[in-house]
């Protein structure tokens, strides 16, 4: 199946109560061979649960040969990733569209 993007809206909050529906989200992204643009303009609150499960999946989605963008990184969620040391894994200075 050819790559096509899909973009993942973030929402204003990502936490842990919506973790559980994000990752399924995610995993048929992957199992349908998809690259993702993250929409995280519009996040005011995002908690560690939420950034490591992107982290993850991040790190899974370049190991199968797909890309990974950011779409407007919210302040907030600049901020989130900073204070959990994830800015710079999760290279999202070099990745936003």
């Amino acid at each position: 199946m050819a790559e096509t993007e899909l973009v993942i809206d973030c929402g204003e909050s990502l936490g842990i109560a919506e973790v559980g529906d994000f990752y399924g989200t995610l995993l048929m992204a992957i199992a349908e061979g998809k690259s993702v643009n993250f929409d995280v303009s519009k996040l005011e609150r995002i908690d560690g649960a939420a950034l490591q499960l992107i982290y993850a999946y991040r790190k899974e989605a370049l190991s199968q040969g797909h890309t990974f963008n950011w779409n407007s990184p919210s302040d907030a969620f600049l901020r989130s990733a900073r204070l959990l040391g994830l800015s710079s894994a999760m290279n999202i200075e070099d990745n936003i569209v």
